[in-house]
């Protein structure tokens, strides 16, 4: 199965530009892959990359910094998959520090953007050559082969482009959290962190602004793994409830087992300045950290003044659904808590 039909879309709009043929030898530092271009055969199948010259990635999404580039700039390769592992050997590129996932909508793009901010870290926040190659690798008949490429894939994104650059970070899309394994096959010792927040806030913004996840059918089904359900007929609402069920229970079950950091939104920023920062070794200097602190006061995506979410309305219908996802939200609560965050 491929891309439901508006990712798919997004991701040949990011293929926009003056196409560069590839040739063996060719040097990738520089470029980054985008996506997989399907074939009849697995030896069919293209790597999709553009090259971003000296545009940084600052933006709230991997796709933004990408739209922010001049169209005079864009330029466009497609390679064979094999051309990874060419990139991955040059030892140019940092393993990742840690992998940051999240349920949506809980200050996860905060937390990326501060990091961002840092010139000592490279940040990539969704950026989509991973959910292609996990549907891929839903979709093959060779999962060994799937897990090296998404691993290449990875540290291909982790390239430096600064001597300063010492530390890396990638934000995943929420529905990632269900590829947990699959991710550890690629990088077993990368730490992760899962940023959540209480239902009602979340289900409100869906709401307001439905995330793809939280429409039928725009994801590979093995990527968000629902229980069966008798909603009615366009019930977004009952539909995100079921979504956000699926990550509270499957971020509850790795942090049970010690794999995950949980992260309440309630604890943003300053659990960055307390705990994030020291324990990967990130010294900042003062007027960074005060930078980050009149960082944290803006809408991460938006970059407006944050005065908080509106709430939900009352007649709404949300709240009957945030009561039937309370118990998976304070199981989680209960976990981080017996870790020791306050």
């Amino acid at each position: 199965m491929s891309a439901a039909p508006g990712l798919a879309q997004q991701e040949r709009l990011l293929a926009k530009g003056e196409t560069v043929p590839w040739h063996e030898g060719m040097d990738l530092r520089g470029w980054y892959p985008l996506y997989v271009e399907r074939g009849e055969t697995w030896a069919d199948a293209a790597m999709c990359w553009r090259e971003l010259g000296k545009t940084p990635f600052s933006d709230a999404f991997f796709v933004n910094t990408l739209a922010r580039q001049p169209h005079g700039e864009r330029r466009v390769c497609r390679t064979p998959l094999a051309a990874l592992a060419a990139l991955a050997t040059l030892g140019d590129g940092l393993a990742p520090d840690a992998f940051i996932f999240h349920v949506s909508r809980c200050g996860s793009t905060l937390l990326s953007q501060l990091l961002a901010s840092l010139p000592q870290c490279i940040v990539m926040s969704e950026p989509p050559v991973i959910d292609s190659l996990l549907r891929l690798h839903h979709d093959s008949a060779d999962p060994a082969a799937s897990v090296a490429l998404l691993r290449q894939a990875i540290l291909a994104l982790g390239q430096r482009r600064s001597g300063a650059q010492t530390h890396f970070f990638i934000k995943f899309d929420c529905w990632h959290i269900h590829s947990l394994d699959l991710l550890r096959q690629a990088f077993p010792g990368t730490p992760c962190l899962f940023v959540y927040r209480e239902p009602l806030a979340v289900l409100a913004s869906h709401q307001r602004q439905r995330g793809p996840q939280m429409v039928p059918g725009m994801l590979h089904p093995a990527q968000l793994p629902l229980p069966p359900h008798q909603l009615a007929p366009g019930d977004l609402d009952g539909y995100t409830g079921l979504v956000l069920a699926s990550l509270f229970d499957a971020a509850r079950s790795h942090a049970a087992a010690g794999q995950l950091q949980l992260i309440n939104y309630k604890q943003l920023p300053d659990i960055l300045f307390s705990d994030v920062l020291p324990r990967f070794g990130i010294a900042a200097t003062a007027a960074q950290l005060q930078a980050m602190r009149a960082q944290g006061g803006v809408h991460a995506k938006y970059g407006t003044a944050y005065h908080g979410d509106p709430p939900a309305p009352a007649a709404s219908g949300l709240a009957a659904i945030a009561a039937q996802l309370q118990a998976a939200y304070l199981a989680l609560e209960a976990l981080r808590l017996h870790a020791g965050q306050s």
